[in-house]
């Protein structure tokens, strides 16, 4: 884990940046229903792409995908089907319902982030 391919570290970056504006956007501000499914998107996204750290990390962070499952329900959103495994391109089902997004790219070589 010394090195990181082409462009993660800038990626994890961004992403890092992203949450924290997030963050402070949503201090003392509520939450919509697409805003709350949009998060946990990311989290059970950045997730998956985590599990490819080692075998340990990946059993760590189930409970990270089990845990977004039991807000989902708490907020009656759509459970949504596993994240595709990396190099495949995939949309959930509960996006792509409720407004048309672009197709995500998979967590393969190539991975252009969350947009």
């Amino acid at each position: 884990m010394d090195r990181a391919g082409p462009g993660i570290e800038e990626q994890a970056d961004r992403v890092a940046e992203a949450a924290c504006e997030l963050a402070d956007a949503a201090a003392g501000s509520g939450w919509s229903a697409a805003a709350v499914d949009d998060a946990l998107v990311a989290i059970d996204t950045l997730a998956a792409a985590l599990t490819q750290v080692d075998q340990e990390v990946a059993e760590v962070l189930a409970a990270v995908t089990a845990t977004t499952a039991t807000v989902r329900r708490r907020f009656g959103l759509p459970l949504d089907p596993e994240p595709a495994p990396p190099g495949t391109e995939w949309v959930t089902a509960s996006r792509s319902a409720r407004r048309p997004r672009p197709r995500r790219r998979g967590l393969g070589p190539g991975f252009q982030g969350i947009r």
